[in-house]
């Protein structure tokens, strides 16, 4: 866009009313604000405060709002209008153009009924069978304007119209000409000349009627009629745009109707010419009917260079027969006037030649863009002399010489004209019917004719040729049939010599059935084809009919009559089947008409039992296949058991009628064909991967399709129909067969059967959900990338959780379940009381499985979008032990984690105890087998820790050392017994270090923390040893680094033979010679441990032992080990009596309670702990 376009395009912008507006009012504020101030009257300035001017602002604002809206609304005015205006055009031209339409169907209407009404006119004169009315007669399409002279053409042609006048078939836009030698429509001038989309239509669907008709040959020609009158009166331009018009017609002729017919060029009332009475007022009749004109096609004489100059060539041969006449008659004429117009016709009619030009080379000229049409010829007619002349020289003449045509023109011939035909008989018969098979198909439309016509003609063949072979295989199908019924019935009779040898019924089924299925074989053969009429195959079905009936009674029946009696002896026979062949054999003794549905149920069961190696699928159907049949055979009544009768009712009512509805609902076709809901569909891509059934199933293995929100509907219904089918059967229970006691039984059957489906419902899903575990078992590497999975998002747990809470949320079908089995069960048994009973109470399937499954819902989906449920918070929660099992799978020591893993097992323990009861055992298990892989871990690293640092030291401290081994001569280094069981040893550093969280060392003994399911595994021997270390650690080491142990001696009795008794520990003596007591304190170990510890009394006696005495750092326990314990306070004293030969001496040694070595034995019972 220009420079000086985009600037005239802002000031049309600016020159809107809107835009002039806000410019003035944006003027004028500034004026206010920054001018206004200086304005004053005097003193007074009225615009000098800015409150002022902001008024007069706030007035400019509103004055500008005022005038805008008003603009607005005016504007809004003129466009409602100018839209009203618009509609109104629209709706005038959519209700003409619909007019148009009517009309243009009324037209096509009126046309296709005129074409029905002239073939019919055909067919009543029809008389030839092998050809058809429709193409009996040659058609022909006469085209021209209206007053172009068509329908004088067509009456003054010479041919018989006998339906012309108030016969006349004819409509607004055709004419339906029947003569006896042609059928010709006129069609009115509107469709040839005019370009209106109504008579364009109208003509197109004309053709196309007229196609549908005549298919093989729609028309013979077409004539155009073109007047003298109408040629002489055009000017040079207009003839060339009719003459377009005309040949597009041609061409839409052609294409619309797939034919390329003959095209004659017909100019009319020719008697308009000046001279053309007085030139041919004496010819004969044969003359008058002799065809005048001009052939342009070159094998009727044309010139074969072209269609113009065939047009020169023939219409200067017509001027020269016509100064021929011309010659004679102005030799004869006496008229002055007469010879005068007698002379101008050859000048008068030579101008013709260029207005019909334009025609021609329109008409028969080739182009690119389509074929020429077929032009024969142009010919000059007149049909009745009753017009004025028109002198089309004077109107040449006259600009040449100056004057007004009317000046130069003849006067016209005051005399009577004479109303003959003038060139038309022969234009008919001798030109136009003749050809009459020119007008033949398009090149494709002739080939696709005649391939329909070889099709046609094909299948006539073929259907000839199977008719003739359809009666050849009947017959030999007869033939055949009957030759298999003779080999058949001679095989059946050996069978039936093997199945009864000796005529006695053999105790094997497979000969019986062998016989069975021949029997039954041949009693369906039928032929494989028609049979025409040639044979009757029905007298050799009905008597192998007959022999298949009596092989059923008298071979058949006695195996199934002793199945029925063991089915129902039987006490392992399922409670199912006892009902079936109950009901059966009821129906055998005549109780009630056999059925082949409840016959054709036992053929399975009795294949089971009597074809137990060569059984199969094909074996069962063709069994029931007999069963059934069986069922339809007329035989006596055996007499009834009535004790095995009883006896099988009370079978099946131990098993409840309930359950045995519950089967039968089971095995309805729209029960087996719900599809398994499988777990591995709603647990995403990963979650075979991560998860694990603890039964050791498969995720392929699901719930079957009936548990489901879509199998609740299928099962109501059929437990509804199982329920009814059931009581309707209740007469084989003995029971009373009456319409209102069917129904009551059926509300009661269909109770226990939905209360029986309520329980498995939620068995199936409670076992799914507490079969549910965590892949990995113990194995680190796998666990960790279990529980990543499980813990990320999406989760596949929740994932598989969410979708079998949508199973099990079934609320929104609580009511419509429920209450549609009642409704339909009262109105049932309305109809057979008549009478309206309130609804009974049914087991609300739904209601019970919803509220059973409502916590576990509550915790798998979040209460609204966007919080997060139970379930969520749990698996969020599992991600820290994710970090610690890659830590193990990853080889770090476990150890570095410290309590960390407990705490966490811990927490998530308390966490799980607050989900619902079937959510917990997943995550439990979760939890233990992590717990079990960290402390599995923390097990073999602190064996190894023990293995290799404490247990060497504890071994060479204890085996085969004093005081751990009593009976050992070599002592325990107290330096080694420091190191190992001392406050800081290395039994306390490692139990501090590494157990101290899993011991509970509140109570005696000692036990491993309750509620540690996720521990170290070490069993009850490891923490009982650790805890007698820990006795020995408190007893000898008083919180010490060295042991020490405070106690008191005090000689209690001395033996009266004894004068003294002195005891010696560490160079420490005591004595004592029967006083009262006193007590000594001592420390061990003493200061001298080389010293060590003796007893002695005085004076000695000779032969027996004086002196006891013991060396070493544990000699004073090796010295008191000689003693015995006579007497021992829980807490504090231990009385000891020793022997020194025959004489004894009784102790007493004091300790503190907790710190008595001597009160109770706490180093010989120590063993190392093994882990």
């Amino acid at each position: 866009m220009s420079v000086g376009a985009r600037l005239r395009k802002r000031l049309r912008v600016l020159r809107r009313p809107g835009v002039i507006l806000t410019l003035v009012v944006l003027f004028l504020a500034l004026v206010v604000w920054f001018i206004g101030p200086l304005i004053a009257f005097g003193d007074m300035r009225p615009l000098g405060s800015s409150s002022a001017r902001l008024a007069m602002l706030l007035l400019l604002a509103l004055v500008w709002g005022g005038v805008g809206f008003l603009m607005r609304t005016k504007r809004s005015s003129e466009e409602a209008a100018l839209l009203a205006a618009l509609r109104k055009q629209e709706e005038e031209a959519t209700a003409k153009s619909d007019r148009a339409t009517a009309e243009a169907e009324a037209e096509i209407s009126a046309f296709r009924e005129a074409a029905g009404r002239a073939m019919g006119l055909l067919r009543r004169g029809h008389g030839d069978l092998f050809v058809s009315a429709r193409y009996a007669l040659p058609w022909y399409m006469v085209l021209g304007a209206d007053g172009a002279g068509k329908t004088s053409l067509v009456r003054a042609s010479g041919l018989t119209l006998p339906f012309e006048g108030d016969g006349a078939v004819e409509t607004p836009s055709a004419r339906f000409h029947i003569s006896d030698q042609a059928l010709l429509v006129e069609f009115s001038g509107r469709l040839t000349g005019s370009e209106e989309p109504q008579a364009r239509q109208l003509w197109l669907k004309a053709l196309q009627h007229i196609r549908s008709l005549r298919s093989r040959q729609p028309v013979n020609g077409i004539l155009v009629a073109i007047s003298v009158d109408e040629l002489l009166a055009m000017l040079p331009e207009e003839a060339v745009a009719y003459a377009t018009a005309i040949r597009q017609r041609l061409d839409e002729a052609v294409q619309r109707l797939r034919a390329n017919a003959p095209v004659y060029i017909v100019v009319t009332k020719l008697d308009r010419i000046v001279g053309f009475e007085e030139l041919f007022e004496d010819l004969t009749t044969e003359e008058r009917a002799a065809a005048f004109g001009l052939p342009i096609a070159p094998d009727l004489g044309g010139d074969s260079r072209g269609p113009a100059e065939a047009l020169d060539k023939g219409f200067a041969g017509l001027v020269e027969r016509i100064m021929q006449r011309q010659f004679v008659c102005l030799q004869e004429e006496p008229d002055e006037m007469r010879r005068r117009r007698a002379f101008e016709f050859p000048a008068q009619f030579a101008l013709l030649r260029e207005r019909i030009q334009p025609f021609v080379q329109q008409l028969a000229t080739q182009h690119r863009f389509g074929t020429a049409t077929n032009m024969r010829g142009v010919f000059f007619v007149s049909c009745r002399q009753d017009g004025d002349n028109v002198d089309a020289l004077a109107g040449s003449l006259a600009p040449v010489f100056g004057r007004s045509a009317a000046a130069l023109s003849l006067a016209p011939d005051p005399g009577m004209r004479r109303v003959r035909p003038f060139f038309l008989y022969g234009l008919f018969r001798k030109a136009i019917l003749p050809e009459a098979d020119l007008g033949g198909l398009t090149r494709p439309a002739l080939a696709a004719a005649r391939f329909k016509d070889l099709a046609i003609n094909a299948v006539l063949c073929l259907a000839a040729f199977a008719a003739l072979a359809f009666w050849w295989f009947g017959f030999s199908d007869g033939r055949a049939y009957v030759a298999g019924v003779t080999g058949q019935t001679t095989a059946a009779r050996g069978e039936i010599a093997e199945a009864v040898p000796g005529g006695t019924l053999s105790m094997r089924f497979e000969p019986v059935l062998a016989v069975l299925d021949r029997l039954a074989a041949l009693s369906e053969a039928e032929p494989r084809g028609a049979t025409f009429g040639l044979y009757s195959p029905d007298p050799v079905q009905g008597e192998a009919r007959k022999a298949y009936d009596k092989a059923l009674a008298n071979l058949f029946f006695p195996f199934v009559w002793q199945y029925l009696r063991q089915g129902l002896e039987n006490p392992t026979t399922p409670a199912a089947l006892r009902f079936t062949q109950l009901k059966f054999y009821l129906m055998l003794t005549g109780e009630r008409p056999p059925g082949r549905e409840t016959a054709a149920l036992l053929g399975p069961d009795f294949a089971a039992n009597w074809m137990l190696y060569d059984r199969s699928d094909a074996v069962d159907r063709r069994i029931a296949e007999h069963f059934s049949e069986l069922a339809s055979v007329a035989i006596p009544a055996p007499a009834a058991d009535v004790a095995l009768i009883e006896k099988a009712r009370a079978d099946i009512t131990n098993y409840s009628l309930a359950r045995l509805a519950y089967d039968q609902a089971l095995t309805l076709p729209d029960v087996a064909a719900m599809a398994m809901w499988r777990p591995v569909d709603h647990m995403g891509l990963s979650g075979p991967e991560a998860l694990a059934r603890v039964s050791g199933a498969s995720f392929f293995d699901g719930i079957e399709g009936i548990y489901t929100k879509n199998g609740l509907g299928v099962m109501m219904r059929a437990s509804a129909e199982a329920a009814s089918t059931l009581a309707d059967d209740l007469w084989v229970m003995g029971r009373p067969d009456t319409a209102l006691d069917r129904e009551r039984e059926t509300g009661r059957i269909r109770d226990g059967l939905a209360d029986l489906y309520r329980v498995t419902y939620m068995s199936r899903w409670d076992s799914l959900i507490a079969d549910l575990g965590i892949s990995g078992e113990t194995d680190a590497r796998r666990l960790a990338d279990a529980v990543a999975i499980v813990a990320g998002n999406p989760s596949p747990a929740k994932e598989l959780f969410v979708a079998i809470a949508a199973e099990v949320d079934l609320q929104d079908l609580s009511t419509t379940a429920a209450s549609a089995v009642e409704a339909l069960a009262a109105e049932r048994l309305s109809q057979v009381t008549k009478t309206v009973r309130a609804p009974r109470r049914v087991v609300n399937v739904p209601q019970s499985v919803s509220d059973h499954f409502r916590a576990f819902r509550l915790a798998v989906v979040p209460a609204a979008e966007g919080q997060q449920s139970q379930v969520d918070d749990m698996l969020a929660a599992l991600e820290p032990l994710y970090r610690q099992l890659n830590h193990v799978a990853a080889g770090g020591d476990v150890l570095e984690l410290g309590a960390e893993p407990q705490t966490i097992l811990s927490q998530l323990t308390d966490r799980n105890g607050k989900l619902p009861a079937n959510l917990q055992p997943f995550f439990a298990r979760i939890l233990t087998q992590v717990g079990a892989v960290t402390g599995g871990s923390s097990r073999e690293r602190l064996k190894e820790i023990w293995t290799s640092t404490i247990l060497p030291l504890c071994t060479a401290t204890t085996v085969g050392r004093y005081p751990f081994d009593r009976e050992s001569i070599n002592d325990a280094s107290l330096d080694d017994f420091s190191r190992l069981l001392g406050p800081q040893g290395a039994i306390a550093g490692f139990r501090d270090t590494y157990l101290k969280p899993y011991i509970d060392r509140t109570t005696k003994p000692w036990r491993w923390k309750s509620g540690q399911q996720f521990g170290l595994g070490f069993p009850d021997e490891v923490l009982a040893a650790f805890e007698k270390a820990d006795d020995i650690t408190t007893v000898f080491f008083a919180g010490q680094e060295k042991p020490n142990v405070d106690f008191t001696v005090e000689v209690g009795k001395l033996d009266m033979t004894a004068r003294a008794f002195l005891i010696d520990i560490g160079g420490k003596v005591a004595s004592y010679t029967h006083g009262p007591p006193a007590g000594t304190q001592y420390l061990w170990p003493p200061e001298n441990l080389v010293a060590g510890a003796s007893m002695s009394m005085t004076p000695e006696v000779a032969g027996q032992r004086n002196i006891l005495t013991e060396q070493g750092a544990w000699a004073l326990f090796r010295l008191f080990d000689q003693g015995r314990k006579i007497e021992k306070n829980p807490t504090d004293v231990v009385t000891y009596q020793f022997r020194l030969g025959s004489r004894a001496v009784l102790m007493r040694l004091t300790a503190p309670a907790t710190r008595n070595p001597f009160a109770r034995d706490v180093l010989s019972p120590f063993a190392c702990p093994t882990l």
